[in-house]
């Protein structure tokens, strides 16, 4: 009992187990098939009973730490052995099984599986197409965990997944970046306070990224100036056509469960400090929605 919960965090983490409550993937259950049908022994509650008994035996004194380690080494031995001589057909059955957990539906250029993989160049997850190199079909992921919503889009035919990142919601989206489903109009929040110093008219856009479905702020101007602020990711962003007394950046009024918040959208204003210790600043208050803003979801 005292390892059942790294037992448990262990099995998450190789990915022979998910959600919660837990239950098992398609790469589990290959271990338990291959190690049922080639170690049968180790599966089977009889091998724990009998070295219980030798340990129950080491502790009456009929037998010795020596005798009872030895024994368990010749039993895993013969395990390994057994393993070792059916790798292939073991590694048949594990790969089978993690192809099936990582198909999120069927490429629309080849007919192959789509499924989802991970890049070590990018130390991320895309979705590349099973017939490759003979297709080059891909498609990238955002950070998250991905599921075939086991539907195809009524857009563009291309499979939707089920995308959940961490403490949100689960969120049905198209696989292609480039499918409109996946775009969500940007919004002029204001002017940019870098082209403003320099004479040009920089505006700051609101946009979500259809790559990584983050939000972010971006002058229009950015080549010129390379102002960008990071925006948050949920919840609904109003304009006010004001600038921030401190920095020049827009103030814009962020809406989510916990009520409308009033603040610079720059991360590094002085003003977005003294909100955090305090809600009742100009910068970071809660404030009714004023008629006539514009909104972006």
């Amino acid at each position: 009992k005292a390892t059942r919960h790294s037992i448990i965090e262990r099995l998450y983490e190789v990915r022979y187990i998910e959600n919660d409550p837990a239950q098992p993937t398609c790469l589990g259950r290959g271990v338990v098939e291959a190690l049922g049908k080639y170690a049968e022994r180790i599966t089977t509650p009889g091998m724990t009973h009998e070295l219980e008994d030798e340990m129950d035996a080491i502790a009456g004194g009929s037998s010795t730490r020596a005798a009872v380690v030895g024994h368990s080494r010749a039993l895993l031995a013969d395990v390994m052995t057994a393993l070792i001589a059916n790798i292939d057909e073991i590694a048949a059955i594990l790969a089978e099984a993690g192809h099936e957990d990582a198909k999120v539906g069927v490429c629309p250029k080849s007919g192959h599986d789509l499924l989802v993989k991970s890049s070590a160049k990018v130390r991320g997850q895309f979705v590349g197409c099973a017939g490759w190199p003979d297709c080059d079909v891909t498609y990238p992921l955002p950070q998250g965990k991905v599921e075939p919503a086991g539907e195809l889009c009524a857009e563009c035919g291309t499979p939707r997944v089920s995308i959940t990142q961490f403490r949100s919601k689960p969120v049905v989206r198209c696989l292609d970046p480039a499918c409109p489903t996946n775009h969500e109009p940007t919004i002029d929040i204001g002017a940019c306070p870098a082209c403003s110093a320099a004479g040009r008219e920089g505006r700051i856009i609101a946009q979500r990224s259809a790559k990584t479905l983050k939000r972010f702020a971006r002058c229009s101007e950015y080549e010129e100036c390379k102002t960008s602020y990071p925006l948050i990711t949920h919840g609904d962003i109003e304009t006010t056509a004001e600038p921030c007394e401190t920095c020049g950046a827009p103030v814009i009024v962020v809406t989510t469960r916990r009520g409308p918040w009033r603040m610079c959208v720059s991360p590094d204003c002085p003003s977005r400090e003294a909100g955090k210790k305090s809600t009742s600043g100009s910068s970071r208050a809660r404030t009714p929605r004023a008629k006539g803003t514009r909104r972006s979801r």
